[in-house]
């Protein structure tokens, strides 16, 4: 630790140095020419989104994408891999337009693995067309990577290490080769580093029928440790047939190897504050996963004007394997030990999705836009769990807990766009369908029987832009239908076990959440925007807590009747508070309301919530930047949790070298290790406090390198849009 600290002021000593040993070459030449480089907003607010350069930001730019998207106003990233956006779950995650294919934990591996240098920009869609997948009620989250513009050999290296209870490290390289008529990239990046988790439980038992204490309560007491190695790479070339056509391809990869160790102390307390029984339990895990992804696609420009036409097939395999040992050992309130056994447990699956798009758009002028396009994707899941019980070095098969689950799934989609502009209106109408079909085969055993089930839907998703001009301000009014389908993962009935008093499961009976939503804001230019908002989900899909006869609690996500959420909004952008001192502000009243039955009785849920965010960014001159960001979140209601405050505060300085081509940066995150998981949990049979702290708090230093030659070009390159594989979550 202490060489780490050391390094960190050797760097900044030479920085420093070097800035004040520059000296003056061109005093005494005769300047002909003066070239301004404008400065990028570090934020542009557009009446159907917000853009976040990443490459303006200090501080946002450094570690992995995880940490760049955890840090923007608004967007909260737990645990299990939910993310929230204006304090709703529900987002849709994409890669330069196409979907990143995962979800849940999955989903922040692929993040994690991904340094944020390799991104440029990050677009958050409150309002997203009928082009895109109707997926996700809150919006979508587009992370747009670097495009490199300039023919030649471009090159971009990037190195990271952070350092807080345990170290990280980044590296990645970047190649891009563009000439006449092709333009070839290519990234690889690799992640090696160790993560903590301490969990603290404190549940108590309540009798459901007078809604009193039993007098029965339980402690536990976790600590996990994680050993984290991940591989990314991409390969893409684009061909340039004419010069209105092109022909793409594109591959993907992530390998993910985690290695987790941890402990659960497990205590059952009388009211007396007396040990009644404890259990000491510890579990070694490893897990391996593979995701591949390739695509094909063509674009056609038919002329300058807009009229295009684009169509593009994509290939996903997803495989995953999950080893699992425990053991536990149980003593009675005397402390003698009673029994111990152990459990050893083997899941792995692959999914197969195949998806294809076409796309035509047509336009006359700047006055009226048409958008049409079709798509169709199938998905195939095939997953088998296998437990066994250890007993004098024999493994036993538990068929109670064993599984083998089959899922097929097929989503047929048709869109029409339609753009008019009527100065001082300006008209988006858009509809989409979505036909799905739904098939799941549950395999038996000895204990279980075989089950199936069919699901089959058609819905329509109308959406709704207006916007009213007014010198340089507009108002809008926005309305959306949107759907969040069940993650893959949620719909696996396996059973996973964390310890002996707490299992997850999936449910195969959930049903997609649909929800309709309306803004109305008044926006004044590209730097300020303020909206009040209401959304109205109906069976709102939530991670749902219930009390087993043995007092095991078994966490499943389940369908709520209905929830709505509304509150007004205020985001400003690059406010000049000096000549070097630029400000983003954004502020948020967000008021959840959550309705279900729980043993025939209605349970409520509600909550007004604050969450804001204040950003400074600082330009010194002479290649040094910095950046301070604090943000805020105060309680909110999420289903049957009521989540607590958190807040954290974010810092980074840097430092252009190398004429520019290089830079290094020092940085720190939760900086006073303020960043806790916090939550309480009410249902009839318990009441649950929950505190969680993970290793946030951290110091880094990056160094990164471009090099590049030749000259600019346009950039030509084609996007689309997937989206059925970001719910993958096994």
């Amino acid at each position: 630790m202490c060489k780490v600290y050391l390094l960190l002021l050797s760097i900044i000593y030479l920085s420093v140095s070097s800035l004040w040993a520059q000296t003056d070459t061109i005093a005494d030449q005769k300047i002909e020419e003066v070239v301004v480089i404008a400065k990028l907003p570090s934020v542009q607010i557009q009446p159907d989104k917000t853009t976040f350069r990443l490459d303006a930001s200090v501080a946002r730019n450094q570690g992995s994408l995880y940490d760049a998207l955890r840090g923007l106003p608004g967007v909260i990233v737990n645990n299990d891999g939910t993310i929230m956006l204006n304090g709703q779950s529900g987002v849709n995650v994409l890669m330069d337009g196409k979907s990143t294919y995962l979800s849940g934990q999955e989903l922040i591996n692929l993040l994690k693995s991904t340094p944020a240098t390799t991104a440029e920009k990050i677009d958050i869609i409150t309002h997203p067309s009928s082009r895109y997948d109707a997926s996700g009620n809150s919006g979508v989250i587009d992370i747009h990577t670097r495009k490199i513009k300039l023919r030649g050999a471009n090159i971009m290296l990037n190195g990271n290490f952070t350092q807080g209870r345990y170290s990280t490290g980044y590296g990645s390289a970047s190649l891009n080769y563009r000439n006449e008529k092709f333009n070839m990239f290519a990234t690889y990046s690799y992640y090696q580093g160790q993560e903590y988790d301490e969990l603290n439980i404190a549940r108590v038992f309540v009798d459901p029928r007078t809604s009193e204490d039993t007098g029965l309560n339980l402690h536990q007491d976790s600590y996990r440790r994680d050993l984290n190695k991940m591989h990314y790479y991409r390969f893409g070339l684009d061909y340039y047939l004419t010069n209105r056509s092109t022909l793409g391809f594109t591959f993907d990869g992530n390998h993910y190897d985690k290695h987790r160790v941890g402990t659960m102390d497990s205590y059952f307390k009388t009211l007396r504050e007396q040990s009644d029984s404890t259990r000491y339990t510890w579990n070694d895990s490893r897990k391996k996963t593979t995701n591949l992804t390739a695509g094909v696609n063509f674009t056609h420009k038919f002329d300058s004007e807009g009229k295009r036409l684009d169509a593009s097939f994509d290939y996903l395999r997803f495989k995953y394997n999950d080893n699992q040992f425990q053991h536990d050992v149980f003593y009675d309130a005397t402390f003698d030990r009673q029994k111990r056994d152990s459990l050893q447990g083997h899941m792995n699956g692959i999914l197969n999705l195949y998806t294809g798009q076409v796309n035509l758009a047509l336009s006359h002028g700047d006055k009226w836009s048409l958008d049409a396009g079709a798509k169709t994707s199938f998905v195939k899941l095939d997953n088998s769990a296998n437990y066994a019980d250890v007993l004098n070095g024999e493994y036993i098969y538990n068929a109670s807990i064993s599984n083998c689950f089959v899922y097929e799934e097929n989503i047929n989609a048709g869109y029409l766009q339609l753009k008019a502009d009527f100065k001082p209106i300006h008209i988006e109408a858009g509809l989409r369908v979505e036909n799905t079909r739904v098939t799941g085969k549950q395999s038996g055993n000895s204990l279980q029987r075989d089950s199936s089930f069919t699901q089959h839907y058609t819905n329509v998703f109308p959406t709704l832009l207006v916007l009213f001009s007014i010198r340089e301000s507009s108002l809008s009014l926005f309305y959306g239908r949107r759907i969040v389908r069940p993650d893959y993962g949620d719909l696996n009935p396996f059973i996973y076990i964390f310890d002996d008093y707490t299992y997850e499961q999936g449910n195969t009976m959930l049903k997609p959440q649909l929800s309709n939503n309306l803004e109305f804001a008044y926006i004044h230019k590209t730097l300020f925007k303020a909206s009040f908002f209401f959304t109205h989900i109906h069976d709102v899909i939530v991670k749902s807590f219930s009390l087993m006869d043995d007092n095991r609690i078994l966490v499943s996500p389940a369908n709520y009747s209905s929830a709505f959420s509304l509150g007004p909004r205020i985001s400003t952008s690059n406010l000049p508070f000096t000549s070097f001192w630029d400000i983003n502000v954004n502020a948020s009243a967000i008021y959840n309301h959550f309705r279900w039955l729980a043993d025939g009785e209605e349970q409520v849920s509600k909550r007004l919530a604050f969450v804001g965010g204040f950003n400074n960014l600082f330009s010194f001159g002479k290649g040094w930047s910095a950046e301070l960001n604090v943000s805020y979140r105060s309680k909110i209601a999420a289903g049957q949790a009521l989540m607590a405050p958190v807040w954290q505060m974010d810092a980074g300085i840097k430092k252009q070298i190398l004429k520019g081509k290089g830079s290094i940066q020092l940085y720190a995150r939760d900086i006073f290790n303020t960043y806790n998981r916090n939550m309480d949990v009410v249902t009839p049979d318990q009441k649950a406090f929950v505190k969680e702290h993970e290793s946030q708090s951290l110091i880094g230093i990056s160094f990164s390198y471009r090099f590049n030659s030749g000259y600019n070009a346009k950039e030509s390159r084609s996007k689309n849009s997937i989206d059925e594989s970001k719910r993958i979550n096994l």
